[in-house]
């Protein structure tokens, strides 16, 4: 991959606050509660929330001067990658409520998103389109259209 002209990292807040506090509680519970949990439960739950911090607790997003990637966690896995000539078009949107966040498929194509409801629009050249979240999707938006035309 050629350096980067633009990188956003996002953080999975929701999982951040939630998951460390289902792994509390559940250490809490067994432990200070008196509730018997088995040990193997308590390591369990540990791992399995572990497990998607590591591979859902954030979302990237990179252009360079031919491809747009994005993935997620800190192992980069989930990934996705394709060249820039294959945008058709992109455009600014606001997700809703109920479109939700993570990786999800929808009637608007597919959303990749980990927080808050800004996102771009891309209208692939084989008809498919993708929503992207992003923090600042104007500026994101900004980044992929005057290369869209240097082709």
């Amino acid at each position: 991959m050629e350096h980067p002209v633009y990188i956003e990292k996002q953080w999975f807040k929701f999982l951040w606050i939630f998951m460390p506090l289902v792994t509390i509680f559940s250490f809490g519970a067994q432990f200070f509660g008196g509730v018997p949990l088995a040990s193997w439960v308590a390591l369990l739950i540990l791992t399995v929330n572990t497990l998607v911090l590591v591979f859902l607790g954030s979302l990237t997003i990179r252009i360079d001067a031919t491809h747009l990637s994005w993935s997620f966690g800190w192992l980069g896995w989930p990934a996705w990658k394709f060249a820039l000539t294959d945008i058709q078009t992109g455009e600014v949107v606001r997700t809703r409520f109920i479109d939700g966040w993570g990786i999800k498929s929808s009637a608007q194509g597919m959303l990749y998103n980990v927080h808050g409801y800004g996102a771009i629009r891309l209208t692939l050249r084989n008809g498919q389109t993708l929503r992207l979240g992003s923090q600042e999707p104007q500026r994101l938006l900004s980044y992929i259209t005057p290369r869209l035309n240097a082709r």
